[in-house]
Parts: C-alpha cells; structure tokens; sequence
C-alpha cells in the first residue's frame, strides 16, 4: 500500500507552516533568557511547541492522504449446468445423478486452487449453485449468457463452461450471444445424438378465439423418428369425449406431416381440447405424445341490422362486408317491414331514413331510448328536415334538390380510428357519391373522416363525420352509392380489403360497449403452469373516481372445487394480486368488494395449460455445443473428460490474475490519531509547564 499525501494549495505554503511553527517556539521559549527551565527541558519543550503548531498550521491548508492499494483477483471459471428434463430422455439417465454430478464436483475442487469457480443452473429460471435434479421444462441457453455477463461485468472471467444436450426452446442461438465474449467458452455435450424411436406431437397451431356455432381450423404437426413402417393414431378429445381421430402411417425414419382439421365451436367459454399421438412399441418417452390447448369460445357477435327505405345496393354491399368477418352479424330489413326488438342489435344503419314516404319514427325512438348507436346514409329519398330534427348534431341545409357528385378526401387529422395507408390513398381513386347540394353545420364535438371534394374543389363539408350525444354514438355517411367503392376496391386490387377494412373500424367504433361499471377486474384467460396468474382492479366511486380504501377479496376454484382465497394488494389507485402458478387445468374465480353499501362482484374463468416444451426434441445437438466452443476459443468434451477440460483451462497463458488499484481519498483533519496526537503534545507541554512554575 502506498500513502501519499496531497494538497489543494501551492507547496510552497508548507515551508511557510514549518516557519511559522519555528518562529512561535523560538519568540516562546528563546526570547526571555530568565526560564525556570534547564537547557535540556527548554529544548524538548521548543520542539513540542514547533512540531504542534506546524501540525496545526498544516491542517489549514486541507490536506488529503491517498492510499494506493493492489489486490489481485484470480480468474473466475463459471460453469453453466442445464437443469432441464431433456438430459433425463438420455438412455443411461441414471449416470447423470449417480456419476456426472460428483465428477462436476471434483472438477469444481479441482480448478478451486488457481481460479475462483461458480455453479450456476439455468432452466427456467437462472439460478446461483440451485438444485441439480433435471426437472425444468424450458431451457434458455442465451438469458444464461445474458445473466452471466450482467453480474460479472468488468470482472475477471477467466472461462465459461457451458454443459448441456445443446438443445434450447426459449431465447436465440446461443453462438450468437456468445460470439463477441472476451473470454472462450467450453462446452460439456451431454445428451444422446442417435435417434430413438419417438412418436413426437409438435405442435398444434388454432385460433385464440372463436365465435359460437363456428367451425374453426386445427393444424396438429406430427413428427416420428426411428418409426418406418409403424403407425399411431391421431385423437382429438374434450372432456373424454373424442371429436377426431386420424389414423396416420409413418413411411420413413423421419416422419414429418402437419394434418389440417375442423372442430365445430358448440359451448361457450374457455375449451379445453387435448390431441394424442397413440404410441409404437419401443417409443423412448410418451411425454411428448399429448398436448392440451384451449379456445374461447365467445356468443357474442355484434348484431347489425341495415333499415332502408327501399331496396338499395348500398345495403347488399355492406352487409356483403360485414358478413365476412367473423365478429358481425348482419340483418336487411324495409322500414315498412321490421317488426323485431330493437335491444337485440348492437348498431342500426339507417339507409335514407327518415324519408317522406317512411318517417320511421316509432323506430327511431325506440332506438333512441335504447341507447344504440346509428350510422345514417344519406340520398335522395333522405327526409333532411326530419333528419335535422334528431339528437345526432349534424344540419343539413339543402339550397336546391339537386344532388352533387362528391369525391372523398380523406381527413389526415382524424383520429377516433386508423387505416392502412393503402386504404387512404385508395380513397382518392374512388367514384363520387351523391350528396344534397347543401350547407352543412357540424355539432361542436365531431371529428370528419373524409370531406367531399366537388369538381376539383376540397371543401370542408363532410363527406363521412362522427359524433356523440350523451353515450350514443353517431356517424354519418352524407352521400349515397357506397357499393360503387366496393366494387372499385375490387376492381384495382383484385379483393373487396380496403372497402372492408373502412366498413369494418366504422362498425367496430360506432358499436363499441363503452365499460361503466363501478367494479373492472383485468383476469387472464390462458397461462401456461411456470407463468403467474395475475389480475388487476379499479374500483369507481359515483362521480367515476378511481378508490382503493375497501379490501377486494378474490377467491380462485379448481376443478375439484378446492378454494384459494385471496386479498388483492392495493397501488397507487387501484388493486393487483400476484396469484402465482397452477396445476395445469381450468379455473373460475370470483372478485367481491363491499363500497358505498353495495356490493359488487365479478366472475370469470382462466385455464392452465401444461407446458411440454423439453419433450420436443430428444436427439441432443453437439453440433451447436462444437460451434459454440468454436467460435470462442474453448473446446468440447464429454463426460469422463473433465480433468482434460482443467487441464486445457490451467494451460492457458490468457486465462491469468488480475491486478486492481484502488485509491482512496481522505482528509487529514478527519483522522482520529492524529487529534490524539496533538492532544498528547499539548498536554504533556503544558503538565512540564505547570510542573516547573511557569504558565
């Protein structure tokens, strides 16, 4: 250790503060030559006196010790386990308990003597020196790496070993991660490379969501090693009850087919489906044979229904457009003719109503009362007076009967929803519709989609506008002949998309159910068995704030009807839970919170779904182990080679300690001894002074 003292000051005050300290020693005891004091005694007491007041005299120049210290770090040697099942698919699996994990230890002691060696698992989740018992069913071999280099930056990592089957299913290619490490990186190949026979169910590719009624596509990739001339049969089941089944010959040692199904969407909720791979004799797991997988399965179509004063084209072209998405249903009544309830139908699309021939109006106040939101199109047979007179805003003034033929431009600024930019620029292309001739005021809160261009004039008359009375939601398209726009969108890019999307987010925005209850609850609805349930809460007072005083209980119920009970935490506003994981299966779980006298209560129902992800793939990748080493320097060997590996690792003459300085900075003034040292100066002169007569 080196100790160095430093100043702020100029050097030269130093030789000042010894002077100084000279000068009062001397004017003290050499002035008057009439001392009670002995020559010897005077001399000692002079020096005290110089050697505490040039101490003294020093400290106010402020001065700093810094102290240098060396330490040597020898180079970490970090080995990375998988702790995954897959090394268990091995068909000496017993070796790795009873002999690979003691002779990892050895090899730990062995490198102990000249480098510092850490353990650490990955799997799951990457952990310091866990449990090795090869039961985590995800392997991650990059966030190992990225885990790694983020609690070892800027230390001295001498060598990574990387012991595993080379197989991953999360993260990225491992060699990637691992290409630009300063230090090599060995690898330990661990696993079977022949192929067993295995019967392998892939995967199963399907929707999320479905509506009731449907019949949606399954896709079940099957995969068979090792199993020519063998056969197996494909069963798609719910609840026990089998729904499919496929037989399925496999005509090489490498089968590989992906087979394309039809379920039919008959109950509603959450459905667990589950497809089995029948085994073949010999297989070396069945664990990759079954995979569940789940759908929603939801009643609830947004009813439209289309109220026109006459047969128009404008009608069969929407409902055309709604009929081909899944979440709309359409209906195409005369205004004359519809006696059915209004409270059925999400949006009403009133196509020139009111007119003078069918006013409509018990229709359009049972609407009104209902609450539910209308699009009106209007033309030539349009009761514009009747039109002004609803709750919608927009007035419409004609200055003659004569229609205009007018072009869409579209509203760069609009913003209530979005569309493709193909779309948009297709809107220019498109033919003219016809609107009344007329001047047109728009309500305060109202937003245009496209304005109407007559000639090679842009106005700012809408052409296609939005707004909002109350909680009801309008639009309204000013001009008739929209089925022209439908056929030109196919007409230019040989499909109806762009007609479709616009129709579709008019639909969609005009029919969204706004939530206002007092009591939301966010649920999952699929989690996988290593993933969190979690669930969020807002609580509203009347005036719609946000409150968190009252407690939220949570109650969470398996299949067998077991209970968990839980109490949501609370955040800043609002509630969370954490719920943590669950058997695979389905659940239901009921919220309850007690506020203002009453109680409010939400139900739901989430499912579990087993994760089989190690079962994929049994055959290990020592390719990827090879290249990995490769590519950084290391080498790779097996098991029983791991006194080579040290040996190799202890060889290396860039793999060395590392020197560190560190230097610290403190104030003398701060230093303790050295006012006890002072203190013992001062005080021993003054004890001679007092014990000689003099003060």
């Amino acid at each position: 250790m080196n100790i160095n003292f430093l100043f702020d000051y100029p050097s030269w005050l130093i030789l000042v503060c010894v002077l100084a300290g000279l000068t009062y020693a001397a004017l003290l005891y050499y002035r008057n030559r009439q001392t009670p004091f002995s020559p010897l005694t005077t001399r000692a007491l002079a020096l005290i006196r110089f050697v505490s007041a040039t101490l003294l005299a020093l400290l106010l120049l402020a001065p700093f010790v810094q102290r240098v210290t060396q330490d040597v770090e020898e180079p970490i040697v970090i080995l990375l386990q998988d702790n995954s099942s897959s090394l268990l698919f091995a068909e000496d699996s017993v070796f790795y308990h009873e002999n690979y994990i003691p002779d990892m230890m050895e090899f730990m002691e062995m490198m102990s003597d000249k480098h510092q060696p850490v353990l650490y698992t990955f799997g799951e989740e990457f952990r310091e020196a866990g449990m090795i018992d090869f039961s985590e069913r995800v392997t991650n071999m990059s966030e190992a790496f990225r885990e790694m280099e983020a609690r070892y930056s800027n230390r001295n990592i001498g060598a990574v070993i990387m012991a595993g089957d080379g197989l991953y299913n999360r993260g990225v290619n491992p060699v990637y991660v691992a290409a630009n490490l300063p230090y090599p990186v060995y690898t330990m190949a661990l696993g079977d490379t022949l192929p067993r026979r295995d019967v392998i169910l892939k995967g199963v590719n399907h929707n999320q969501i479905t509506y009731l009624g449907n019949e949606f596509p399954v896709e079940v990739e099957v995969e068979a090693l090792e199993s020519e001339g063998q056969s197996s049969r494909l069963i798609i089941s719910r609840d026990g009850e089998e729904l499919y089944s496929e037989s399925i010959r496999f005509t090489s040692d490498h089968h590989t087919e992906t087979i394309s199904l039809h379920l039919e969407a008959d109950q509603t909720g959450m459905q667990q489906y589950e497809a089995f791979l029948s085994p073949v004799e010999g297989e070396v797991t069945l664990d990759n044979n079954r995979q569940s997988f789940f759908i929603d399965v939801i009643d609830g179509r947004r009813q439209v229904l289309i109220l026109a004063a006459a047969p128009p084209p404008d009608a069969g072209a929407i409902k055309e457009s709604l009929l081909h998405n899944d979440h709309y249903e359409a209906e195409v009544f005369m205004a004359g003719d519809f006696d059915g309830s209004v409270e059925a139908y999400d949006l009403v699309i009133m196509h020139q109503l009111p007119s003078s021939r069918h006013p409509a109006t018990t229709v359009l106040e049972q609407f009104a009362e209902a609450g539910t939101p209308a699009l009106f199109i209007i033309g030539a047979h349009t009761d514009l007076e009747a039109f002004n007179r609803l709750a919608h805003g927009l007035q419409i003034r004609p200055r003659s009967e004569d229609m205009s033929e007018s072009h869409p431009v579209f509203n760069r600024g609009f913003s209530l929803f979005s569309m493709g930019e193909n779309s948009v620029r297709l809107f220019d292309q498109f033919p003219p519709l016809h609107a009344p001739f007329a001047e047109y005021q728009l309500p305060s809160v109202s937003q245009v989609m496209l304005y109407q261009r007559i000639g090679q004039v842009e106005t700012e008359q809408p052409l296609m506008m939005f707004s909002k009375s109350a909680e009801r939601r309008f639009g309204v398209i000013t001009g008739e002949g929209i089925w022209r726009w439908r056929l030109h969108a196919f007409m230019r890019q040989g499909n109806h998309r762009a007609f479709d999307e616009m129709l579709t987010r008019t639909v969609q925005y005009l029919a969204l159910q706004e939530d206002r209850s007092l009591f939301r609850v966010d649920a999952p609805s699929l989690v996988y068995e290593n993933e969190p349930a979690r669930f969020g809460a807002e609580l509203y007072n009347p005036s719609y704030e946000l409150v968190n005083e009252p407690e939220v209980q949570l109650v969470i119920t398996n299949e067998e009807g077991v209970a968990f009970p839980y109490t949501m935490g609370r955040t800043s506003n609002a509630y969370s839970l954490d719920a943590g994981t669950f058997e695979p299966g389905s659940y239901s779980w009921e919220a309850r919170v007690s506020h203002g006298g009453e109680t409010f209560i939400e139900e739901g129902v989430f499912s579990v779904s087993a994760l089989d992800l190690e079962g994929l793939r049994t055959v290990a990748d020592h390719h990827l182990l090879y290249d990995l080493a490769e590519s950084t320097g290391g080498v790779m060997y097996y098991p029983g080679e791991w006194e080579e590996m040290a040996a190799h690792i202890l060889d290396r003459d860039d793999i060395t300690p590392r020197m560190f300085s560190h230097r610290d900075f403190t104030e003398v003034i701060d230093l303790k001894w050295l006012f006890f040292v002072l203190l013992l100066l001062l005080s021993t002169e003054w004890f001679v002074r007092k014990r000689s007569g003099s003060y």
